[in-house]
């Protein structure tokens, strides 16, 4: 069989699993067919992308629609993990079958509309027909295989936890938990060196506290201090000032004092003077007295 014919004749039973899992109204055959879809897209997938893809791109050169092919089967493996991470009891079950489904049927209508049509009209009958024979092969080694491990390497931790979710899944093992890490000895020197150190910055840090106390105390003193000499500067400029200003008015007293002794002596010498003259002028007038009065009584002796 031709790789393109047997491509679509996967295509069909895929489209019928569809149909069939829609039309299902009890829910082991309904989760039985899921089961059946999901092996069967997954390994259809597989083998387009592992065998079909690389020839035809072989055939036609770079083709941008084998790389949108590629994207699409990236996004149908997405959809299938979250249809396979739910029971198909759950609410959502419907939903993500509706979007899995339009996915697959637009590439399906894409791919045989162009991609296989044109690997046709490139590559030669026997060419396709051993294709196929490669492709049968492979997709019954895929099938075997299940669709959790291909949703492992395609989609890798998100794959896992489908397997550990899904209704009927066996329980992954629990990882292995690794020893500890044992940490490499200090040597001696090295270690010496470090409590050395750890030493110094403790002492550091002790005496730093201890001076951060004498530090406030140095302030404070220096505030007080500084206030006292504000305070005795203060005072020593107002005894200056007061002083300042008595010194003139001890002149000026001083100076009024002197004034009024001069003028007390100038008057006692003016007294003195005149109670000298008029004692002189008494003597003066007592002495011409005497003299006139001599020749009277000379005369009047005679």
């Amino acid at each position: 069989m031709k790789a393109t014919d047997l491509l679509k004749q996967q295509h069909r039973e895929v489209e019928e699993l569809f149909r069939e899992i829609e039309g299902a109204e009890d829910e082991d055959e309904r989760a039985s067919l899921r089961e059946e879809l999901a092996n069967a897209l997954a390994a259809h997938t597989a083998i387009e992308e592992e065998i079909f893809y690389p020839a035809a791109m072989e055939a036609l050169g770079p083709s941008g629609r084998i790389r949108e092919a590629f994207e699409e089967h990236a996004v149908a493996d997405f959809a299938l993990y979250r249809l396979m991470s739910v029971s198909v009891g759950d609410e959502t079950f419907s939903a993500k079958l509706g979007a899995l489904k339009d996915i697959v049927m637009n590439h399906v209508e894409e791919e045989e509309s162009e991609l296989l049509p044109q690997a046709e009209g490139e590559m030669e009958r026997d060419q396709l027909e051993q294709l196929g024979d490669r492709l049968s092969a492979r997709f019954s080694e895929r099938l075997a295989e299940g669709h959790r491990p291909i949703l492992e390497r395609s989609l890798g931790i998100a794959a896992r936890q489908v397997a550990t979710q899904a209704p009927g899944a066996k329980k992954a093992a629990a990882p292995r938990k690794r020893a500890p890490a044992k940490r490499q000895a200090m040597p001696k020197r090295a270690a010496g060196a470090a409590q050395r150190g750890a030493a110094q910055r403790g002492t550091a840090k002790r005496g730093a506290a201890k001076a951060a106390p004498a530090k406030r105390g140095a302030a404070v003193a220096q505030k007080r201090n500084g206030g006292a000499a504000a305070g005795g500067a203060s005072r020593t400029q107002a005894r200056k000032t007061a002083s300042t200003q008595k010194a003139p008015a001890a002149r000026g007293q001083g100076a009024s004092r002197t004034q009024s002794q001069s003028g007390g002596a100038a008057r006692g010498g003016q007294a003195g003077g005149a109670r000298g003259a008029q004692k002189g002028m008494a003597r003066g007038g007592g002495a011409r007295g005497q003299a006139v009065s001599a020749p009277r009584k000379q005369r009047a002796r005679g």
